[in-house]
């Protein structure tokens, strides 16, 4: 008897705490749904993953830490066609990198100004497609001592593999993709899709890659490295710099390999090239990457008159940088937007 009534109470105890787990997370819902009205893009966005993520109904990929979700932020019953992925360079963040471009006076920027114009233009030029940006840490200068194995951490190669993975967690591979990378992203990519070359279980994201459009990345190097002695800030320059080497034996290794997978996948690429400088602190101005080593040699290669920075940042929607971008991201789905 007293068995079994200690049985009936951990049942009892048992269904509360089963109510009360469904009323705690009924209860962020709410303030979740409520954060992603927000217009400030990062919190908005923060919200619409953390919602994604407990959304199990409806949603079966899973946003890990750094991929966020910029399109649909929503349940929708507009059957997603398609993938576009942001990929930001050094220095860069998920929203900051994709931003409008700055005003000279921010003070008297209109009311049309946007902090993020894949999820403010190309969600509404494009509504059938999921689009994703991803954040990573980086550093020019890594004059802190610190262990090696976060050095290791710092490498294209482990970045590539972390990422990857992640990416692949929120289903990308599953449907066709388009890549969008700036400067160093542009490295990763090319990174991410050779190992997934050679990975079955990740060869889908190769085979359903698209297009790929690169922001002023250096293919060949940066000129940034080469400063790393001269500059103060970069007395001690962290491993993301010291792999842009100008001309490095890996950097080639890399483009060489990817060349060769792009050509035999066919996969569509546009690229753009500063032609300005850029400041870089108060002691350094320099074209970061070069137009000799922004062009990759397949597909169309533009110069625009920006520097590196504004490279991925349009003036605005009607801009000729936006408006190619997304010709290019239509012709590379083309046939998905089709059926």
């Amino acid at each position: 008897s007293t068995l079994l009534n200690m049985l009936l109470l951990r049942k009892r105890l048992w269904n509360l705490s089963s109510k009360v787990q469904d009323y705690l997370i009924i209860g962020w819902i709410g303030i979740l749904a409520e954060a992603m009205k927000s217009p400030h893009v990062i919190q908005a966005s923060h919200a619409a993953r953390a919602l994604a993520n407990l959304d199990r109904d409806t949603v079966k990929e899973k946003y890990e830490d750094g991929v966020y979700i910029l399109h649909p932020q929503y349940r929708t019953s507009q059957p997603i066609k398609a993938d576009v992925l942001f990929i930001h360079g050094l220095l860069g963040a998920a929203f900051k990198t994709w931003r409008q471009k700055d005003h000279s006076n921010m003070e008297d920027k209109d009311t049309n100004y946007t902090e993020c114009w894949p999820k403010t233009w190309l969600a509404a030029d494009c509504p059938s497609l999921r689009i994703l940006s991803v954040e990573y840490d980086s550093n020019l200068s890594d004059w802190r001592s610190k262990c090696p194995v976060e050095d290791e951490r710092k490498s294209l190669a482990y970045r590539g593999r972390e990422l990857l993975t992640k990416l692949k967690a929120a289903g990308v591979g599953d449907r066709p993709v388009v890549w969008i990378a700036h400067s160093m992203g542009g490295l990763l990519v090319k990174k991410m899709l050779l190992d997934a070359s050679e990975d079955p279980e990740m060869r889908s994201v190769v085979q359903n890659t698209q297009g790929i459009v690169f922001y002023s990345v250096p293919h060949s190097g940066s000129r940034l490295a080469e400063y790393s002695v001269s500059a103060r800030f970069l007395l001690f320059p962290s491993v993301e710099v010291k792999e842009l080497s100008k001309d490095s034996p890996a950097l080639r290794e890399l483009n060489n390999n990817f060349t060769k997978l792009v050509r035999e996948h066919e996969v569509n690429i546009l690229s753009f090239g500063e032609m300005l400088p850029t400041y870089i602190g108060s002691m350094i101005k320099l074209h970061v990457v070069p137009p000799n080593s922004a062009d990759l040699g397949i597909g169309d290669f533009i110069p625009l008159d920006v520097n590196h920075l504004n490279i991925c940042k349009p003036g605005s929607r009607d801009s000729f940088l936006y408006q190619r971008s997304l010709q290019f991201i239509k012709d590379a789905l083309a046939k998905e937007f089709k059926r």
